[in-house]
Formats: structure tokens, sequence, C-alpha cells
């Protein structure tokens, strides 16, 4: 298992844009009770939504608990008026994969949730540009959405090897400029995620950040090179 330093991380910036949001600071007191995300890792994602709406695709968000950043994200597209959706993908039966990477998860933790819940909270805040796939993403759901392209990937799944999985599937489905953000980066229960991140430093067509509010962002700047006929009949 991968070892890492952890210490306080003073952060001595102090701009605060999240409070001069209004219609972002109501929308979080209402997903507050639905996320165990903080405001300041919520709003970062509020942010990258515009910025990705530029883009071609739609928004992947898997490990929605009870849909509260998923919902957050949906309210964006629909104010700037995207037409892309929002898949919002959890097994609603709690963590899965967990490994020996994992310093703190075994499986089954973050049950404590469902699909009325999502559904409930995506009905207060009117909107209906997400589709919820339950199972295994992306072992169980993902031929449901295999053909579409996504602009931005929200993984908070906790463990190394359901976020690999999870990266290595929609990596290859993102245009230029696509984003992917793991929540929990850094975070001493979550080991698994902090190596795997680590572990991509260095990719090729990618610029990799850490970002100290929790977050680690992935960003794809070109895509791989096509393989010619002879390359792909024979495999070089």
């Amino acid at each position: 298992m991968a070892k890492f330093w952890h210490a306080p991380v003073n952060v001595f910036a102090t701009y605060s844009p999240w409070y001069d949001d209004e219609l972002f600071t109501r929308l979080y007191d209402q997903a507050h009770p639905c996320t165990l995300v903080d405001h300041m890792r919520a709003y970062e994602l509020w942010q990258l939504v515009e910025q990705a709406a530029r883009l071609p695709g739609d928004i992947l968000e898997v490990g929605v608990w009870r849909g509260g950043t998923g919902c957050i994200m949906a309210k964006r597209l629909q104010i700037v008026g995207s037409e892309a959706k929002v898949f919002m993908c959890d097994t609603f039966c709690g963590v899965v994969k967990a490994g020996e990477a994992d310093t703190r998860y075994v499986g089954g933790e973050h049950a404590d949730t469902s699909e009325e819940y999502v559904r409930n909270l995506a009905a207060s805040f009117d909107v209906d540009n997400i589709e919820i796939l339950t199972g295994i993403f992306p072992d169980d759901t993902a031929h449901q959405i295999e053909d579409r392209q996504f602009a931005l990937c929200h993984i908070d799944v906790d463990v190394y090897e359901s976020a690999l999985h999870i990266f290595d599937w929609v990596w290859p489905r993102m245009p230029v400029g696509g984003i992917v953000v793991f929540d929990d980066y850094g975070f001493p229960a979550c080991s698994g995620i902090t190596q795997l991140v680590n572990e991509k430093r260095g990719m090729s067509g990618a610029v990799v950040m850490h970002n100290l509010n929790g977050h680690a962002v992935i960003v794809k700047t070109e895509l791989p090179p096509q393989k010619t006929a002879f390359q792909r009949i024979f495999g070089r």
C-alpha cells in the first residue's frame, strides 16, 4: 500500500466567490442534506459545468449518494441553456470494489440512500435533464450510454479500483478539453484515490492538477494518435 504524508493544509488565499453567488448558495443549502461534498468543491463543479457546456458531450457522475452534486450540476446546465444531460450512476447499496489500496473503506459504506432520494431532490430543483443508472458502473450500466460523449465526469466512489475502471471507460469518450474531477483526493480515508491520480501524472495528452480543496482535476489536452489500418489489423 502506498504511503502519503498528511498534515494540516493552511491556504492563505481568501477569495470566496460562492458567497457572492446567491443562486448557488440557495441551491447548495437545499442540496446539503443530500451531499457529503462541501460548498467549496460543490462550487468548483458549478463553475466547471459552465465551461464544460461549451464542449460536445454530456456529464457523467459516478458515486451519487443522495444526488446533491448531480442535481446542482443539472441545474447549472439548465441555467446556461445546454441540452446536455447528467447521467447519475450509483449502486445505491454502498461502496464497491474496495481493495488493498484503500485505507479505510471495506465496501458497503454510504448505503443510506436510494433512487427515491435522488428523484425527490431533482423534483425540488425542477430539473428533468438527469438520468439515473442503478448498478455498478461501468460493469452493469455502461452499455446504456456507451455511444455517448462526455465533456465532464465527476468520480466520487472513494476507492481505487472502482475509480480506475470509471476513468478508463470515460477517458476515450471525452473530447479535447474534457474534464475529469476526482473527489476526495488527498483525504486520509481515500488513499486509493490519491494513489490512482498520482499514477496518472505524466500520462500523455492530459494535465493533472491537485486542487487543495480535496479535488484532483484531469483535463484532456489532445487525442491519441489514430492507428493505421495495418496497425488495427496486426496490432502494431
